[in-house]
């Protein structure tokens, strides 16, 4: 039997069944439950046993509140449908045969350390040949963040099913790309170890290669559900097409607007041709919006036309008030910070309102853990279910740092290397004393050299300057009082590093400084950011959410605000391509769409001295002119 609640489209998709079927299935449109449904409606209407269903999801966590939700449908009776991520399906298989336990998988921290030894041990021929690519790793290894950016793009190779001489890596030359590639593997085999990319690979062969294997899984897995189909990847996709035959009995669920997943590998000209791969496949559009206000919808509708590459939808939201968006735009980023802790405050003076009726979604981790600093200060609750990375371990913010604790304290010997040469003053280091020493000692070890000794009292009097100065004006005297910017925009040019990225970290680090008054309580904040931060983050069963437009994906929230929507953070500055405007563009879709009541979108109009542009999607939605004014 149906639940009677179903429409017209979901019953249609629930009661299919033989045959391959696509659902397209948009925001808060009830997938979960069709998919649910027709697992029942299997089971019980057409006899299908239970464990000849195969259904997968994209993480461990939908996999487990699907196989919940199926289990409340069916009050606790225990059929054993198999419900599971891609990998641990593949890892089922693989371990049948080549009888893999969970240590034959290597950790995220055993990766990285793998990843070091590798680019420690490349040989000096191919370092020199590729000089200006290596001087680029040296300079922004620091950060860590090029180890996690390089994995990714190993990740994305496999994934894809391409050889790493085709593939162009933005981190590193593609000859240093392909030795690490190689070597990076080599590694793993000899260490009997394989990563979750590796497992996709090893499967496909397998399969490919043991018509006896295929046939026993094609046999146990007659009926195959995927979730989210939209976020595959082509090596994913060949598994699933032999596992599925002969009968290919695939029912897929997913919606082409969402796929954001671009980065690792996922391809949705999959789902955009799956009825090419698969002529005789029904296709049904569950158009019904059960989770928006009907203008949150209309206007997530609108943005998402402007996409060329999509199945045409007329999505109708069941909910008809139209009192849900509103875009705001604001002076300064702290204007926009300010605000949205006002907001948060009126809201919570409602009747029945909680924290964690609210999400601030953003592009990036980084202006995520800004706004977290804010709530920590407002002592606001929030919790963030994404890793971020620490803002004051970058190479820009230890070069301020170093300034500004040298500046106060004169002490540290170890600030002043970091920053004698930064902007270059020509100071050798074999003239610094080794101990804390006093502006007359340097300028003797200095005394047959004038510029230098010139240079060594202006940096001094600069030191003395910024002493007496807040936090704020302090980074904002070093960028443009002592040339700090200059000097890092020369830098790029010189190892073809990005000044944007550097110029966006100062901002971020500008904002941070002007929550406080002094030096010595910034530096001191500084010094115990990562407790505080952790300390903030704790899980709270009252707290605003605070996520990335990619963390956002399948959540919902009545109250959902999206900061900083401008160019060059949305869409993000690095999508020049039509194919990646258009992945921006899907994701913040997928950012609009989590509203149930009200959608704040906030843009900011100055970017220190220089104006910045509203966000072109703003206009897209709302179709006015003096949006982008």
């Amino acid at each position: 039997m149906l639940n009677a609640t179903v429409n017209e489209a979901q019953s249609k998709a629930i009661i299919h069944r033989e045959g391959p079927m696509l659902v397209l299935a948009g925001p808060g449109s009830g997938k979960t439950l069709v998919i649910t449904q027709r697992i029942k409606y299997l089971i019980e209407e057409h006899q299908v046993k239970p464990e000849n269903i195969l259904v997968i999801t994209f993480t461990k966590a939908a996999a487990l509140e699907m196989q919940k939700r199926f289990l409340a449908m069916t009050e606790n009776r225990f059929y054993p449908v198999c419900f599971g991520t891609f990998h641990a399906i593949f890892f089922q298989i693989l371990k049948q045969t080549y009888s893999f336990d969970t240590s034959s998988i290597i950790r995220e921290s055993q990766k990285k350390t793998l990843i070091k030894e590798v680019i420690q041990a490349i040989p000096e021929q191919l370092k020199q040949q590729n000089e200006q690519s290596c001087v680029l790793w040296k300079e922004q290894e620091e950060t860590g963040e090029e180890i996690q950016r390089l994995l990714s793009e190993i990740s994305k190779v496999k994934n894809c099913g391409i050889s790493p001489r085709e593939y162009k890596s933005e981190v590193i030359s593609s000859q240093i790309f392909d030795y690490i590639y190689q070597e990076y593997n080599r590694k793993m085999t000899m260490s009997k170890k394989v990563d979750f990319d590796d497992m996709v690979l090893l499967c496909y062969q397998l399969l490919k290669q043991r018509p006896d294997v295929i046939r026993l899984w094609q046999e146990r897995f007659q009926y195959i559900l995927i979730d989210e189909f939209q976020d595959i990847n082509p090596l994913q996709y060949k598994i699933i097409q032999m596992l599925a035959r002969p009968q290919n009995n695939l029912f897929i669920v997913g919606d082409d607007d969402q796929a954001i997943y671009g980065f690792r590998g996922s391809d949705p000209e999959i789902m955009l041709h799956f009825q090419e791969d698969y002529p005789n496949a029904e296709q049904v559009l569950l158009n019904i919006n059960y989770r928006s206000k009907s203008d949150i919808v209309e206007s997530a509708s609108r943005l998402i036309q402007h996409n060329k590459k999509r199945f045409e939808k007329q999505v109708l939201a069941q909910n008809t008030d139209k009192d849900g968006v509103r875009v705001c735009y604001f002076e300064s980023r702290q204007e926009q910070s300010k605000s949205i802790v006002s907001l948060i405050q009126q809201y919570m003076k409602q009747k029945g309102a909680q924290y964690k009726d609210i999400a601030l979604i953003y592009r990036t981790n980084t202006h995520a853990t800004i706004m977290a600093e804010k709530l920590l200060k407002e002592k606001i609750p929030f919790r963030m279910k994404e890793k971020t990375g620490n803002i004051y371990d970058s190479v820009v913010a230890k070069d301020i740092i170093a300034y500004l604790q040298y500046a106060l304290y004169q002490k540290d010997i170890r600030a002043f290397y970091r920053i004698m040469n930064r902007p270059v003053r020509y100071i050798r280091r074999d003239t610094v004393p080794m101990k804390t020493f006093t502006m007359q000692e340097l300028i003797r070890n200095n005394q047959d050299k004038s510029y230098v000794i010139q240079n060594i009292i202006q940096f001094y009097k600069h030191l003395k300057f910024i002493k007496g100065m807040s936090p704020y004006a302090a980074i904002n005297f070093i960028r443009k009082g002592i040339g700090y910017d200059e000097y890092l925009r020369e830098k790029a040019k010189e190892i073809g590093a990005s000044f944007q990225k550097w110029e966006e970290e100062l901002q971020l680090l500008q904002e941070s400084a002007a929550n406080f008054d002094t030096l010595e309580e910034w530096l001191f904040y500084i010094e115990h950011y990562e407790e505080e931060l952790e300390h903030g983050k704790k899980e709270k069963e009252d707290a605003v959410h605070i996520v990335t437009m990619h963390g956002s994906k399948g959540l919902e929230w009545p109250v959902v605000i999206i900061p900083d929507v401008n160019e060059g953070h949305v869409p993000h500055k690095k999508a020049v391509t039509d194919e990646e405007l258009e992945e921006e563009r899907r994701m913040f879709f997928v950012a609009m769409t989590r509203a149930k009541e009200k959608l704040f979108l906030f843009s900011v109009k100055e970017k220190e001295a220089g104006n910045i542009l509203p966000s072109r999607y703003i206009y897209e939605f709302t179709h006015l002119d003096e949006a982008l004014h």
